[in-house]
């Protein structure tokens, strides 16, 4: 596997990173990583790189990784996460959203995978560490 393909699979994977980063923090940083990549290449003028930089972030933003205060989830997966935090059950929330109970425990399973917690109060918790930005 050459060079080039192996950083846009690092950059890419949805395995657990390896460091010690909360899933949250990892996809935040890889696409910010990515965008002062863009940067660099841009004012190097190496156009090839830029490019590549450029198909890498589209990729990350296709996966849902980008540096919205609510990264990693999606805009509907923060919003089940601020109902959660809320103290609404899964019925509430449904009835609110106007979307089937099953849609919003697949929602808040998907939550608690890609924040890594096991229990909906670490999902309020990490709500309740987002700031705007």
């Amino acid at each position: 596997m050459n060079r080039r393909r192996l950083s846009r699979k690092a950059l890419t994977s949805h395995r657990a990173p390896t460091s010690k980063a909360t899933p949250a923090a990892a996809a935040g940083a890889g696409s910010s990583v990515v965008r002062e990549a863009l940067t660099m290449t841009d004012l190097m003028g190496a156009e090839a790189l830029a490019q590549e930089a450029r198909e890498i972030d589209a990729t990350l933003r296709r996966r849902g990784f980008t540096d919205e205060p609510w990264a990693p989830l999606t805009a509907r997966e923060f919003e089940v996460a601020t109902l959660i935090a809320a103290g609404r059950t899964n019925r509430e929330i449904a009835a609110e959203l106007a979307i089937a109970p099953k849609t919003v425990a697949s929602h808040v399973e998907h939550i608690l995978g890609r924040l890594g917690a096991e229990r909906r109060t670490e999902i309020a918790a990490w709500v309740a560490g987002v700031r705007p930005r």
